[in-house]
């Protein structure tokens, strides 16, 4: 199976947890769900096709930075009731400072991260693979928010094969497919519940319970259901 990677990485990051409300946090690593948005936007999918066009690829993501984290209080304006009916009253309260709101935002700081994609249509990831290696992209690529801009670089290509069970996986992987986990002095590794698939109307059909390195360094252990890709070595494609 042919498997392309690109490094994606930018100044900052939000990858907002779909269970958060007032305070937004953010995973450290963009979810798959987020990782399609990314194809899209380089692609060149319209909204209204995207959650079709995408569903035949499959995506694995490696942090290859450990994850720093900031926190911003942003002000946010309420604009429910801006209207010409309430021009004045709008006016009147912006002078008061009434409608604004502060809201603390997580923000991930100067983060990297390596891609991995197929798919079951050779010619879309042939196109993808052509589209990155020219470092081309239709829309703006981003981190989660449109601001936070992103930056990618076609890496390489690799044949990969499945395996029954591997010691050693380097993506975010899910929690059903480790056997056992070794724990070493000073690797930090985290767990999440993320979404993992979109319906046509862009709510989640499944999520699924993860395991990853907050170090940027490999699992140890025992895993299943993991492909091995040449010298990146095992990855869990979602």
């Amino acid at each position: 199976m042919k498997v392309v990677s690109f490094r994606l990485w930018g100044r900052f990051a939000h990858f907002r947890k779909f269970w958060t409300t007032t305070s937004s946090l953010s995973y450290p690593f963009p979810p798959p769900t987020a990782v399609r948005g990314i194809l899209v936007a380089i692609l060149g999918f319209s909204k209204r096709e995207y959650i079709e066009k995408t569903r035949p690829f499959k995506v694995a993501v490696e942090i290859l930075k450990p994850p720093k984290v900031i926190k911003l209080g942003l002000n946010f304006l309420n604009t429910k009731k801006l209207t010409i009916r309430y021009k004045n009253f709008i006016r009147n309260r912006q002078k008061n400072g009434l409608l604004h709101t502060q809201t603390l935002v997580e923000v991930l700081k100067e983060p990297e991260y390596r891609i991995f994609v197929t798919s079951e249509d050779a010619t879309l990831l042939g196109t993808l693979e052509e589209t990155l290696k020219r470092g081309e992209n239709h829309y703006t690529v981003s981190l989660g928010w449109a601001n936070f801009l992103a930056n990618f670089e076609y890496e390489d290509s690799y044949s990969c094969e499945p395996v029954e069970t591997t010691d050693e996986v380097r993506t975010v992987i899910s929690v059903s497919c480790v056997q056992s986990l070794e724990f070493e002095e000073n690797h930090l590794v985290g767990r999440e519940i993320i979404p993992t698939r979109l319906s046509a109307e862009r709510k989640p059909l499944s999520y699924e319970s993860v395991i990853f390195s907050l170090s940027a360094k490999p699992l140890k252990g025992v895993f299943k259901n993991v492909y091995l890709c040449g010298e990146r070595g095992g990855i869990y494609l979602f």
